[in-house]
């Protein structure tokens, strides 16, 4: 299984940031930091960037 590049880490209380590991930053999508997020988003958003499904990542930003 090869390395995954992104991952997730807690910032605030109940909030989570996606972190691209190889950029040393949080992920910005569509000019959107992706932050502030509950852990299922997080975890749904890290599957999908690890994964490589852009299809899977347009429908999450328009609520397919």
């Amino acid at each position: 299984m090869p390395a995954q590049r992104y991952s997730r880490c807690k910032n605030l209380n109940i909030y989570w940031t996606v972190l691209d590991k190889v950029m040393g930053q949080a992920v910005t999508i569509d000019g959107f930091v992706m932050d502030m997020l509950t852990a299922k988003e997080a975890d749904n958003l890290v599957d999908l960037l690890n994964r490589g499904n852009q299809e899977s990542l347009w429908c999450l930003a328009e609520r397919c």
